[in-house]
């Protein structure tokens, strides 16, 4: 059916989706920064609103993992004092 094949392609995709597709386009520039990988992203952000809170989300728990791996080694260092070598 020609009508059922535009329906489904008009149904926007999940919010989760948004994040996986934020969090590979975000990974591929940040892994091998080039111009056409920070095109792809970009242009992806321009392709719906929600693409943009979908990146903003994706960042955020790459904030938050790095903030997670980082405390443990800022604790050390404050009960262990300054490194003098």
């Amino acid at each position: 059916m020609p009508g059922r094949t535009a329906i489904a392609r008009s149904t926007p995709v999940s919010a989760q989706t948004a994040v996986d597709t934020a969090w590979a386009l975000f990974c591929r520039l940040h892994d091998a920064p080039s111009r056409d990988h920070a095109d792809q992203l970009v242009h992806w952000l321009g392709e719906d609103p929600r693409h943009v809170r979908a990146l903003d989300e994706a960042l955020t728990l790459w904030a938050l993992a790095g903030a997670v791996l980082v405390k443990p080694v800022l604790e050390e260092a404050q009960r262990c004092g300054p490194d003098l070598q």
